[in-house]
């Protein structure tokens, strides 16, 4: 029955080109019993002709005849149990035999195969019958296989294809065979057999389906991702198209799964997934990414504005609201969009670039269509040149902490100092705000935290211990802490711990933190700050009045003091009169009053001036730290000018 299959068959001895792929009796075998026969004939004619008066001859005639007959049908009956074993093999393996003449196209087909398809007997009488069951798709491919074979380029035909069944279904099967061939190797036959392997073929489909396609969304994966996007990118350089790459990465979305359980969030996901591939062409492709980032290619574009056309249309799908029981929820998207052939021309690039864009607009606050750009490139060579140097950093001692004063507004009285990081890269300093948000999206906070933590607390030992024996106890301490601190637990142990083995004690120390410490549920970071405050630890909310829901948060963190953000401060301007109305000082003035009535202390950031110190006294702030008294000091310098 006439391509090569996905694997080789199993191994077996190797056939010659012409024998039958079923072993049949030899020549001599199968003729035989027919001769015996014919010489039993034979010897009974003789012994009709010869019985009168030659008995010898008559006899040896008949036990000729005799033997004749024992051994022909001896041989038959072989014959018939090898052709009946044979058809109980196939029966057994679900299968059926077929023999085809290339000549005369005629073809046998075995009543076990047209079982198989359910057709009736004698119903396929030749190649052209056989053909017109057969897939369109396959009919090539099965061609070239038969035609492989009868040409000796192969040493046996398999070929496996789907033929249409009598109730019009197709199903697949395994065909394999051999030509019996002429002395001039030509085939003048093929026979071989057929097995159904439509299950198989469908565990096949099944298990390819489950590699390739995410089980969450029903989404294509990345593996289908790298056959996709080399083919849109081809096809565009051919035609002198565009292709695009979207990057989308659903915004805050971790929150929901931390609020909500992971199971609404996977519900969620997947209707956002069906959202996009709605909100796309049929040409246009999606994949998930992973978590809840997908990546969309957009082909046969003549423009960049298209892309953002669909980006937007992306934008509306995802911001539709959410519902899970009596519940209404919203989400918002960052798209990144990199562009064949300007951004990029090949697949690593483009996705390397697209994530870049998509990252870029998440800093802006989401919720946007951001174009990659040759600027956005170099911010992201510099993050890298950011995070692997400070990864060498902290073992090259690159670290040190700076101190600023804090000083007491009504008695100009040192009360406190904020120790402050610094990194000397080689000659230059790179200023905080460029490395600290960087080692906080890296996860490297955390050790470079803990420095800054046992560094800051072996100084105030020193200078409590120096100063303790001349003036008394010497200025608290401040700390500042990442929320991701908390995450892994234990922080409040390694506090205490370090507390007591430089004998310094707790109330020597504050630890600044923000809200976001209660923004995540990694670690219980809320039992660890009331350990610390039960301790005898200052607990301080650093850059108050910019977080999410600073109010919701004064009852439950166990803070004394507020430092209110030198956003606000620097706002105050003395020299006009509208600044005693300003929205700036409204602010302020309430947040000390609030504080107040709350029996917090308060701190005024970033002072800078003798007019915003003035206001700050008018509204009864507690202390203040800025410019105005002094920049952050190196240690030793601190210790000279206000330890000395």
């Amino acid at each position: 029955m006439a391509s090569q299959p996905p694997a080789a068959p199993p191994a077996r001895e190797k056939l010659p080109k012409n024998r039958p792929l079923v072993s049949a009796p030899a020549p001599l075998g199968r003729v035989l019993p027919y001769v015996l026969f014919a010489a039993a004939l034979v010897g009974a004619a003789l012994t009709v002709v010869f019985s009168q008066g030659h008995y010898g001859l008559s006899w040896l005639t008949l036990a000729l005849f005799l033997a004749a007959t024992l051994v022909g049908a001896r041989e038959i009956a072989r014959l018939r149990q090898a052709a009946h074993v044979h058809e109980l093999v196939m029966e057994g393996a679900h299968g059926g035999i077929w023999a085809w003449n290339p000549v005369t196209k005629k073809l046998h087909a075995s009543p076990r195969l047209l079982a198989i398809l359910g057709y009736p007997e004698n119903s396929l009488t030749d190649s052209e019958a056989w053909l017109a069951l057969m897939h369109p798709d396959d009919v090539a491919r099965y061609s070239r296989a038969v035609a492989d074979h009868l040409k000796g380029i192969t040493d046996h035909f398999y070929c496996e294809y789907r033929v249409r069944h009598h109730n019009g279904d197709y199903r697949w099967i395994a065909s394999r065979g051999i030509a019996v061939r002429n002395r001039h190797g030509v085939a003048t036959l093929m026979a071989g057999s057929v097995t159904e392997i439509t299950e198989r073929k469908q565990d096949e489909e099944r298990i390819h389906y489950l590699a390739h396609h995410d089980q969450l969304t029903g989404l294509p994966n990345r593996l289908l991702l790298a056959v996709h996007l080399p083919q849109a990118l081809r096809r565009a350089k051919r035609e002198g198209s565009r292709v695009a790459v979207l990057f989308v990465d659903l915004d805050r979305f971790k929150n929901i799964n931390d609020s909500l359980g992971h199971n609404v969030g996977d519900r969620i996901l997947h209707t956002a997934a069906g959202r996009l591939r709605q909100a796309l062409r049929e040409s246009d492709s999606i994949v998930r990414q992973g978590g809840d980032e997908f990546i969309v290619i957009l082909s046969d574009l003549q423009s960049s504005a298209q892309a953002a056309q669909v980006g937007a249309k992306l934008l509306e799908a995802v911001a539709q609201p959410y519902q899970e029981g009596d519940h209404a929820f919203f989400l918002t998207a960052s798209i990144g969009v990199a562009v064949y052939p300007d951004d990029g021309k090949d697949m690593d690039t483009l996705l390397r670039n697209a994530d870049t864009a998509m990252y870029a607009g998440k800093s802006a606050g989401g919720n946007t269509v951001h174009f990659y750009t040759g600027a956005l490139n170099e911010r992201l060579q510099s993050r890298v040149y950011v995070e692997r140097r400070l990864h060498q950093a902290l073992d090259n001692g690159e670290f040190s902490l700076y101190y600023q004063p804090q000083i007491d507004i009504a008695s100009g009285r040192l009360v406190g100092a904020e120790a402050l990081l610094r990194w000397h890269d080689g000659e230059q300093m790179v200023p905080p705000d460029s490395f600290i948000p960087i080692a906080e999206e890296s996860g490297l906070i955390v050790p470079i935290g803990q420095w800054v933590l046992d560094t800051a607390i072996a100084q105030a030992a020193a200078w409590h211990r120096a100063w303790g024996e001349r003036q008394g106890l010497p200025p608290r301490i401040a700390i500042n802490l990442s929320a991701r601190q908390f995450w892994g637990g234990g922080l409040a142990e390694h506090i205490l711990e370090r507390l007591g083995a430089e004998g310094l004690p707790a109330s020597a120390i504050e630890l600044e933190i923000t809200e976001s410490v209660l923004l995540r549920q990694e670690g219980d970071s809320l039992a660890e700050l009331r350990r610390l405050e039960g301790s005898g630890l200052g607990l301080s909310l650093d850059d108050f009045g910019t977080g999410y829901s600073s109010l919701s948060y004064l009852r439950l963190l166990p803070i004394d003091t507020l430092k209110i953000d030198k956003s606000f401060i620097a706002a105050l301007d003395e020299h006009t009169v509208e600044a005693e109305t300003s929205d700036a000082l409204a602010i302020v003035r309430a947040i000390i009053a609030m504080a107040h009535s709350l029996n917090f202390q308060v701190v005024a950031e970033g002072v800078e001036s003798t007019g915003q110190l003035a206001l700050l006294r008018d509204l009864n702030c507690d202390s203040y730290q800025g410019y105005l008294e002094s920049r952050p000091l190196p240690a030793a310098e601190f210790a000279a000018r206000y330890l000395g």
